[in-house]
């Protein structure tokens, strides 16, 4: 029966994915010429390892942000192409220079306009700060004067500061990882790059003594490089990057940064000067009411980055990430403490339909509505998030399955009788199944996705219980 159960689920996906890659196809409108072009040739890209997470070697392979963009792209043009992995950027420049090869996935745009053409910016990124946790929020860069800041010996980022902030005291050093670390020793008030190479470094590196602690008013634009013959390549991946969707860049922002606060302010000079005498009171108050401010200013700033990382950017729900999250650690929690613990999975029905005849953003403001229902109508203690595409994921702590049809038979009595913008009436399908002891979270999805394959099978807008 699992391996049932597993066929039908991998079959669907399979079906799901080649799918999204047809429709990228038809997304890009290629001229005559660049259609000819880029599928009349074989392209050869070339990257260096040396800059995480953007391109980097992990478990024996190049991969990275620069990696996966170039990936979607060549799907979404269906290029031919194959790579070659060299040990610096200087090496890159010269195989471009002398045309060896064709293109590099991620760099900024540079001064090599003589022998390079450069896409469009297909991500964008703020420049950020890293300090050690007993520095409060940094909202300007008047606060970094005097104060040594590292940054890696010749990448974008130190050129883009010295450039703009010409009488900070800006130190380069051999990389970024040399920069945390100094931050991380006292040997530098704070290093400066990107949020993605701060973030993932700080995890990398396990440098549990820095955080962000602000951004400054730069921003990063990451492109492809291109030989300086290829304008016809250029145009054609501008037209992919256009296509390119928020929920794409998201999620290859998610694969690669982590990005982890350290919480809480501890203002151990404030245990002194309560301490002191009465004539020291109106200093204390001065204090406190300083660091209440910037709390809110660090607090906003921690909130909507830790946002970006666990909240689906269309519906306002968990994403994909921390709903498993979320569901391995009530798994946890029900397996110690013998609770009962349901599941419900929901897929929108014919959602394919309404995205042909009505077009994507009118998909995407049905997943909006749909996800504020479902929002309004479970309990307080359910846990929902948009589990990919059309389909979502409830947990229902410390409940056992004839409740969790209860919640299931609510949802869809709501959704039938609520009508959509543009759509009017639509419908959902319905798994669940309840927590075994002797399950694992492997075990426990593939069965309430045998239910919501269940449903879908019998009619759709049905709910199906699995045992």
């Amino acid at each position: 029966m699992g391996e049932i159960n597993t066929n039908g689920s991998l079959m669907r996906l399979i079906a799901i994915l080649i799918l999204a890659l047809n429709i990228y196809a038809q997304d890009v409108k290629l001229t005559p010429k660049e259609d000819s072009f880029i599928h009349s040739r074989l392209f050869h890209c070339i990257v260096s390892p040396t800059w995480a997470p953007f391109n980097m070697l992990k478990d024996g392979e190049i991969k990275g942000i620069g990696i996966d963009y170039w990936k979607l792209v060549k799907k979404k043009l269906k290029i031919n192409s194959n790579c070659r992995v060299v040990e610096t950027w200087s090496e890159v420049i010269d195989e471009i220079k002398n045309k060896n090869y064709d293109i590099t996935p991620a760099t900024a745009k540079t001064k090599d306009k003589e022998f390079a053409l450069f896409s469009k910016p297909y991500a964008t990124y703020p420049v950020v700060i890293a300090t050690k946790n007993n520095v409060g929020f940094i909202n300007s860069m008047d606060q970094l004067k005097d104060k040594k800041i590292v940054v890696g010996k010749n990448y974008s980022v130190a050129n883009m500061l010295k450039t703009k902030y010409p009488d900070l005291d800006i130190v380069e050093v051999k990389n970024i990882q040399v920069a945390l670390k100094l931050v991380s020793r006292g040997k530098a008030f704070c290093a400066i790059d990107t949020l993605p190479v701060i973030a993932y470094n700080i995890n990398e590196l396990n440098l549990g003594n820095v955080k962000i602690s602000g951004t400054t008013p730069l921003k990063f634009e990451v492109r492809f490089m291109i030989r300086k013959d290829y304008p016809l390549l250029v145009s054609a991946i501008n037209k992919a990057i256009d296509t390119i969707t928020p929920e794409e860049k998201e999620e290859i922002f998610k694969k690669w940064v982590s990005v982890v606060y350290q919480t809480g302010y501890r203002p151990k000079e404030l245990t002194t000067l309560a301490c002191l005498a009465i004539g020291l009171i109106l200093i204390l108050i001065a204090i406190i009411i300083y660091q209440f401010f910037e709390i809110k200013k660090r607090k906003r700033f921690e909130d909507q980055l830790i946002k970006t990382a666990t909240i689906d950017s269309l519906t306002g729900l968990f994403n994909r990430k921390h709903i498993d999250y979320m569901l391995q650690k009530e798994v946890e929690e029900a397996k110690r403490y013998n609770h009962p613990l349901s599941v419900i999975f929901c897929d929108i029905d014919h959602f394919k339909d309404i995205n042909d005849k009505y077009g994507h953003k009118v998909g995407d403001i049905v997943l909006e509505h749909l996800a504020r229902i479902m929002k309004q109508h479970i309990r307080i203690s359910d846990i929902i998030g948009r589990w990919g595409g059309e389909e979502f994921l409830i947990i229902l702590p410390n409940t056992p399955i004839n409740e969790a049809l209860t919640v299931a038979k609510k949802l869809q009595y709501e959704i039938r009788n609520y009508k959509f913008p543009k759509v009017g009436k639509i419908t959902c399908s319905f798994g669940i199944t309840e927590f075994k002891q002797k399950d694992s979270i492997y075990r426990l999805m593939i069965r309430v996705d045998q239910a919501l394959y269940d449903a879908k099978r019998g009619g759709r807008d049905l709910i199906v219980i699995k045992d």
